[in-house]
């Protein structure tokens, strides 16, 4: 077994890319995994990041958010050979849209009301609440959706919990693939690695 360090600005990045590892490289085990509340943060941090992937592969996860591209965002930020900078295309909600069956099952919502190219929404969480407001069970829905939806706080009392319980789960990272381009290569990326 091979060692493997993570960062994600959130918690749903982190239960995201612990199952890609989980799935995509079989033969390395998480060392270190942290969530550092924030794109700013991880990229505060970038250069201490790129010194320890002199040690071990360091897979690194942020959102697009506002930016205009993923290879524009990457080309400012420092790389080293064993950094692996993913983004996420506009959020990591997309990439979790983007398996349509069993995040239809799981907010009991018709396969069909889902995204089939999660990566064009202006705001995949957005998307995520509204369908949880609209299709999800009364339990589902109030740990999802804020009580005044709309307004701050954004997410539900429990969404990181619900979210990264029905990730680890249910969530597919080579069936999701299909629908979103960031996380396609962020899987072949993390292939390489593996074939290293």
């Amino acid at each position: 077994m091979s060692p493997i360090a993570l960062v994600a600005e959130d918690k749903l990045t982190q239960a995201v890319l612990q199952k890609c590892i989980r799935e995509i490289l079989p033969n390395h085990w998480i060392v270190r995994s942290e969530v550092k509340g924030g794109r700013g943060n991880v990229q505060r941090e970038l250069a201490a990041y790129a010194n320890l992937s002199k040690k071990m592969p360091v897979l690194v996860g942020v959102d697009l958010d506002g930016d205009e591209c993923a290879p524009g965002l990457l080309a400012k930020w420092d790389q080293a050979e064993n950094l692996l900078v993913r983004v996420a295309v506009k959020e990591i909600e997309s990439w979790v849209l983007a398996d349509r069956r069993r995040l239809a099952t799981f907010l009991d919502a018709p396969p069909n009301s889902l995204p089939t190219n999660p990566e064009q929404l202006q705001d995949p969480k957005l998307e995520l609440l509204k369908l949880a407001r609209a299709h999800a069970g009364t339990e589902l829905r109030g740990d999802l959706v804020p009580r005044n939806f709309g307004q701050y706080p954004r997410i539900g009392p429990a969404y990181n919990l619900r979210m990264c319980s029905f990730v680890e789960a249910r969530w597919r990272p080579r069936v999701a693939m299909g629908h979103s381009n960031s996380l396609s290569r962020a899987i072949a990326a993390m292939e390489r690695i593996g074939a290293a």
